[in-house]
């Protein structure tokens, strides 16, 4: 349940829009998404690249296909199958931990339909690092009536990350398959409290909870967003489709127009060498001729464009540090002074 594609991206990207407080930003994808760009069908297991989006679909059993779009989106249908994925996102060379690539993240929209016989089902991001030899899964939606729970592993306990709590747990698999052949492995999971179908995850926000746990991960090879169903006596049916699924690092969409943020902007300078701003991550996303405000009156609103407050930023505090101080919870707000709009990556 792998596959093998190259496409890694650290740059910041313009976005520049009006906002209103009942309503959702420009990527807007909760609402308006919807498949584009040149795809491809598959109806037996392959790996393979559209544009600069890598893909693969894999089952063992049943009647299955999935269409892969170049700007990361995709359908998925599976029937009778005893395991079935589908999933795209970004690879790695497996010679950096995540610490050394950027904060990553993805967004992601999925609507479940037709489902019947699913025993189990993740859906949310998945990937696997070297050295240690690790699977992991970031799971927020499970596609039927059965969440995954204490079957898959070992409890390590509850943590939040962007306002919702996630279990967590760890299991070991033997003689099983993996990236490196037929071996024995470790398996990390988040699995969220509730079901959702549209946001945005903070892969590292995860990957930095589990080192807390003494959850080790390796070298990246892989972050990809993932539908996964199946059942242990086959015969698991259903359609996931992602009409937005993106991975990307630091502020930047894996299908977006890039460019490298403003040097004036003091945010971004300063993540680099304040002492306080070393205990949190913030990423800027602005217009390129306008240096983003780091001080004064800011909406803020979460990722899915919910107004949830305001803030106000003094001259020598950080964005970031205020909005831990105002709503007291690590995660991706986004923040909005005039017509400028930046996601901020608050850690605790």
């Amino acid at each position: 349940m792998y596959q093998k594609f190259k496409r890694v991206t650290n740059v910041g990207f313009i976005l520049a829009f009006g906002l209103c407080s009942t309503s959702v930003f420009a990527q807007d994808f909760c609402n308006t998404a919807s498949h584009s760009g040149t795809s491809v069908t598959k109806n037996a297991n392959a790996t393979g690249t559209i544009g600069d989006v890598g893909y693969e679909i894999w089952f063992d059993s049943g009647n299955n296909s999935a269409t892969f779009y170049s700007d990361g989106s995709i359908s998925c249908s599976f029937s009778n199958a005893s395991d079935y994925l589908c999933r795209s996102g970004l690879s790695f060379n497996s010679d950096k931990t995540y610490t050394q690539l950027g904060q990553m993240y993805a967004d992601f929209k999925v609507t479940i339909s037709n489902t019947s016989n699913v025993g189990y089902s993740y859906i949310g991001i998945y990937g696997w690092t070297k050295s240690p030899l690790i699977e992991y899964y970031i799971v927020d939606n499970w596609g039927s009536q059965y969440r995954p729970g204490s079957w898959v592993g070992t409890s390590k306990g509850t943590f939040t990350i962007d306002g919702a709590q996630y279990d967590v747990f760890t299991n070991v698999r033997n003689n099983a398959p993996s990236i490196e052949g037929n071996t024995t492995f470790t398996q990390y999971f988040s699995i969220r409290k509730e079901a959702r179908s549209c946001g945005t995850i903070d892969i590292t926000a995860h990957f930095k909870k589990w080192a807390e746990l003494g959850m080790t991960l390796g070298n990246m090879y892989e972050a990809k967003v993932l539908g996964e169903a199946g059942t242990v006596n086959g015969g698991a049916s259903g359609q996931f489709d992602f009409p937005y699924a993106k991975v990307y690092i630091g502020g930047t969409s894996s299908s977006s127009s890039v460019v490298t943020p403003s040097s004036s902007s003091a945010e971004t300078q300063s993540s680099s060498s304040s002492d306080a701003e070393s205990s949190s991550s913030t990423t800027a996303i602005a217009t390129a001729i306008t240096p983003v405000a780091t001080s004064g009156s800011f909406q803020v609103f979460n990722m899915l464009g919910n107004f949830i407050g305001k803030i106000e930023v003094q001259n020598g505090a950080t964005i970031s540090d205020v909005l831990f101080v105002k709503f007291g919870q690590p995660g991706v707000y986004m923040v909005k002074q005039g017509a400028i709009v930046k996601s901020i990556s608050v850690q605790k």
